[in-house]
């Protein structure tokens, strides 16, 4: 799959994050705040899964980087991490340890993005 044909970061994702918290904009950004400050604990999690062959772990982990990245419109971080969660269930943990530096570079220009735009936006 060719990831780059994906925005890091759909705005119109976030609008309906808002739209579901009846327009509570703060708590929005709050909410995607946290999941900019989670990212290094969950990436570490899913690295050091794989690392030790843990495949529930790293299916775990990889599961909830897809499902937060659902939640706050991080598309392409959303799909790679998605296609972890086959791969590894349908045994190849090979390939999502091999799409690891990927998915750690893709990671930090979504927090980037995310910051940047939505939780602590300058304009």
């Amino acid at each position: 799959m060719n990831y780059s044909s994906l925005p890091l970061v759909c705005m119109d994702s976030l609008a309906m994050l808002e739209d579901s918290l009846e327009g509570q904009t703060m708590l929005s950004r709050g909410f995607v705040g946290r999941y900019v400050e989670m990212w290094p604990q969950r990436y570490a999690r899913l690295q050091t899964a794989l690392g030790a062959g843990n495949v529930e772990d790293a299916a775990e982990a990889a599961l909830s980087i897809f499902s937060s990245s659902v939640m706050v419109g991080a598309e392409r971080l959303g799909q790679m991490s998605g296609d972890m969660v086959e791969w590894i269930k349908q045994g190849h943990p090979d390939k999502a340890q091999e799409a690891l530096n990927a998915v750690a570079l893709c990671g930090t220009e979504t927090m980037t993005d995310l910051k940047d735009r939505y939780v602590q936006p300058t304009g």
